[in-house]
């Protein structure tokens, strides 16, 4: 507002919101990324301590093995030399004594190469030995030793000897020609490797074993559950580990995750294969135990101190906000009080001079947009001095208060009180649909201020004066508005005879007598009503098809102090009742009319106008069906009801019900004076019609305004596109006509056919009329073919094809030109002009097969000037030729039988 500086926000609060919100999605981005640093840098280290634990476990069985396979070696020479084949019992003692030496293996055993156990520490002396060639599983073993150099490793067995679990070892002997001589085995106790894999020096949680290269177990620490029998029974299942395995065969050295065989549990191991025997050592930790040691070293404490910190930030940062938004919603109850100071008035609290000029624009903006009226009031009160040199300024005071209160309460929410100083008072009445709602307020407020009010207490009235201006009728800005409504309440102030009715002015040029609230006209029309004194006149429309009338449009006479009012200069003034009165009234008679007419033997339909104050009344439709009722011989296609848009009568469910139902009926619906202010013709598509009639004020200016050919044009093309009948008023002479069949219109109406006629006249008329052919030799009619030929040329730039070049010569307006060249004013430049809009009409037939859209787009651009400049030249033209022919006296009309004919405009 150009009354107050306007009070700085926060200087630095966006960069301080900026900065923090930069910090919080830092601070989260840097905690992802170390989070994934960690994460990863723990899984690396943590991947290299189990290699190093499966390293330590393969390194250490690979020593005890290799411990065993020498001592096998060296039991295997003594056996050899004492010839233990051929006496059991030395050997058998040999056995003995390694076996005490060797506390790790269950027994100590001498078999034959055919399967026949020659000794064994296993077998009490005296008992016989068995033959494992009789046991299948174990004879298969012995086979694939028997050939072996060195000594073989086999899965766990239940060792039918030992009675327990055991992991047999078996070397065997080759004399000097490499013959087997015999088979040592050593079954070594399971539970000897699982001793031996407890005392590693592990991590808690990390699980170590052996698996064979044929997937078998063949130890771990911890047993699951303790449960042994089960986990050596059990045949191999595919899990991450001997996935990982069977995937790299020739790898030495590796690492996996997964779903272990074991347990069903998700862990991360390392394996390392032995050399020269068919073992993995493995080493795995579980994944809940590896995430928990990763978030404990590395995430639990930075977490707690990030979370802290964020808090800590979260709540200084919204302390923050919360001051400077209370500073600025300080500085927004400063700026509306100062702002409340300057525009309003400090004694009523209405808006002052500064204020109303603020929402004065506003208000005659919605209402050109709403289509509504707007009246501005100004409002003074009578004899207001004499209160207060009686009472006090301070009575005066608080009367002018009371009186603020009474106008706010009188009027609408969206209206407006203002006081601009004194005792004056302006008032900003909006969204009006007509008079007759101004009428409801302007009684309200004088009910208000007739009123007594109670001063020091004592009860006095005041009388107050009010000027009215309306808007639209009243053009003119704010301030124009306001001061014809000062100048309408002078003159209600210094009407001599004021009534109740009498106290509000409307603003007239002349200020004549009209008054708001004056009954007179409104009750002088429904007393000549009841009298017979409102008649119906019928014009006729004639059809372009068949040149014939084919209907009429009844039409209202008023007969007041001895002459004729058209309903233009009435029916503005009818309220609500005395509209619906008419148009009973109007549909009444002529439907009867209609009816005499047919029986004779005329087939018309007849058009009746409707009011908006008609459609706005429920019981419409079915008042229409009852009169239609009344006369069985009229279809309901006979009757055409003509609706005018208003505002948005027709958007109202009310009106838009009403005309539905009438025309599911049957009955005609015509949208009249389409082309006028207040039609939009961007809503006649949404709209349930059948006929448009466009204004007759398009039409009765054309011989004047040539150029204002082009929306006539454009009007008869919207209703033929929307395949409605097109009806157009105001034809009044015959180059109207001879236009108008070019056009190929459906209706014709207007005082070159006839005007309106007495019900006792029409039936001659319509039997006898026959529309001519026109006056075909007019700029119009000329002017609407080149027209066409430019709007073709226009085509072809965007489809070739469409149009062909015409020769200058055979334009009609060039015939036309050169034809009353003398009687035309600067017909030359009219030539040049004429001829410039076919030359560019040439240059783009020829530019459109070769030339570049920029270059069409300029062609048309000139096309258009060019073709503008000539219509209105055109025009200026015709309207000089015109103004001179009517100041030229008339030649004398002939003698009787001279045999001169009709002359131009006969």
């Amino acid at each position: 507002m150009s009354l107050l500086r306007r009070i700085p926000m926060s200087p630095h609060r966006r960069i301080f919101s900026l900065a923090y919100w930069t910090g919080f999605v830092g601070t989260l981005a840097f905690a992802g990324w170390y989070a994934w640093f960690s994460w990863h840098g723990y899984e690396e280290d943590s991947r290299y301590r189990l290699a190093v634990e499966s390293d330590m476990v393969a390194k250490a069985v690979q020593n005890t093995l290799d411990g065993h396979a020498s001592a096998l070696r060296f039991l295997g020479k003594q056996l050899q030399r004492v010839d233990a084949l051929h006496h059991p019992r030395v050997g058998r003692a040999i056995l003995v004594d390694y076996q005490e030496v060797s506390p790790g293996i269950a027994s100590a055993n001498l078999i034959a190469p055919n399967g026949q156990v020659i000794a064994s520490t296993a077998v009490p002396v005296g008992q016989p030995l068995p033959n494992f060639r009789d046991d299948p599983a174990l004879w298969s073993g012995l086979q694939q030793a028997i050939h072996y150099h060195g000594m073989l490793v086999y899965r766990p067995v239940y060792g039918p000897l030992v009675g327990h679990w055991v992991i047999r070892l078996i070397y065997t002997v080759f004399s000097p020609g490499g013959k087997p001589l015999f088979l040592l085995t050593t079954p070594m106790r399971f539970r000897e490797i699982e001793s031996f894999l407890s005392h590693l020096p592990l991590r808690p949680g990390v699980a170590v074993g052996l698996i064979r290269s044929d997937l078998a177990i063949e130890g771990r620490w911890p047993v699951p559950q303790g449960n042994l029998d089960e986990l050596l029974a059990k045949p191999p299942q595919p899990g991450a580990l001997l996935r990982a395995l069977q995937a790299h065969p020739a790898l030495r050295r590796g690492s996996y995750e997964g779903f272990v065989t074991v347990g069903h549990a998700y862990r991360f191991g390392a394996f390392t294969r032995l050399d020269h025997y068919p073992l993995t050592a493995f080493a795995s930790v579980p994944r809940g135990q590896w995430l928990a040691a990763w978030w404990r070293r590395h995430i639990q404490y930075p977490l707690i101190f990030l979370l802290l910190a964020l808090g800590f930030s979260l709540v200084s940062y919204r302390r923050i906000l919360f001051l400077d938004r209370r500073w600025e919603e300080q500085r927004q109850d400063f700026e509306r009080t100062l702002t409340t100071q300057a525009t309003h008035d400090v004694l009523t609290g209405l808006p002052n001079r500064d204020g109303l000029r603020l929402v004065f624009d506003q208000a005659i903006a919605r209402s050109d947009r709403q289509e509504r009226l707007l009246a501005v009031g100004f409002l003074d009160l009578d004899d207001f001095k004499p209160v207060n040199d009686a009472y006090g300024h301070a009575a005066g005071d608080d009367l002018l208060k009371e009186m603020a209160r009474r106008l706010q309460d009188a009027v609408r929410r969206t209206d407006t009180v203002a006081r601009l100083g004194g005792d004056e008072f302006v008032l900003l009445l909006e969204n009006l649909r007509g008079v007759d709602e101004l009428d409801q307020v302007l009684a309200r407020l004088q009910a208000a201020i007739a009123q007594p009010f109670l001063i020091k207490g004592e009860a006095i009235r005041i009388q107050a004066s009010l000027g009215l201006s309306i808007h639209p009728f009243d053009e003119g800005d704010a301030d124009l508005l306001l001061r014809h409504a000062d100048q309408a309440m002078y003159a209600a102030k210094t009407r001599p005879k004021r009534g109740e009715d009498g106290w509000a002015q409307l603003y007239h040029p002349d200020l004549g007598t009209i008054s708001m609230g004056d009954e007179v006209l409104r009750q002088d029309f429904l007393r000549a009503l009841a009298a017979g004194a409102v008649t119906l006149r019928y014009q006729p429309l004639v059809a372009l098809a068949t040149g014939r009338v084919a209907g009429l449009e009844a039409l209202t006479r008023w007969r007041r102090e001895d002459r004729e009012v058209s309903p233009d200069q009435f029916l503005s003034a009818l309220g609500v009742r005395e509209c619906q009165a008419l148009g009973r009234f109007v549909l009444q008679t002529g439907v009867r009319q209609l009816a005499q007419w047919r029986e004779s033997g005329l087939d018309l339909f007849l058009s009746i106008n409707v009011t908006p104050e008609e459609l706005d009344h429920s019981g419409f439709a079915d008042m229409v069906f009852g009169i239609l009722a009344t006369q069985p011989g009229i279809p309901p296609e006979a009757l055409v009801l003509e609706v005018l848009e208003i505002g948005e009568i027709l958007e109202q469910d009310v009106a838009l019900g009403h005309l539905q139902r009438l025309r599911g009926a049957g009955v005609k619906i015509a949208l009249d004076d389409v082309g006028s202010a207040y039609a939009s013709l961007l809503r006649l598509k949404n709209l349930p019609i059948d006929e448009i009639k466009i204004d007759q004020g398009f039409i009765r200016e054309l011989p004047n305004k040539p150029q204002d050919l082009v929306f006539v044009e454009s009007l008869v093309s919207l209703g033929l596109g929307m395949d409605v009948i097109v009806t157009v008023e105001g034809v009044e002479s015959e180059a109207h006509i001879a236009l108008l069949r070019e056009m190929e219109v459906h209706y014709l109406q207007g005082y070159a056919i006839a005007k309106p006629l007495e019900a006792e006249a029409v039936a001659g008329f319509v039997r006898t009329y026959i529309l001519g052919s026109g006056d075909a030799d007019t700029p119009l009619l000329a002017l609407y073919r080149h027209l066409g030929w430019v709007h073709a040329a226009e085509e072809a730039a965007l489809n070739p094809g469409l149009c062909e070049d015409a020769e200058l010569a055979a334009c009609p307006i060039t015939t036309w030109l050169h034809a009353h060249a003398p009687e035309l004013a600067g017909v030359e430049v009219l030539l040049a002009e004429h001829e410039a809009v076919h030359a560019l009409g040439r240059e783009i037939l020829q530019v459109r097969q070769s030339g570049t859209r920029e270059d069409l787009h300029r062609l048309l651009g000139q096309l258009h000037v060019h073709s503008h400049l000539f219509q209105e030249g055109l025009g200026q033209a015709v309207r000089t030729m015109r103004n001179a022919a009517a100041k030229t006296p008339p030649p004398p009309a002939p003698k009787p039988g001279s045999g001169v004919g009709k002359g131009v405009l006969g």
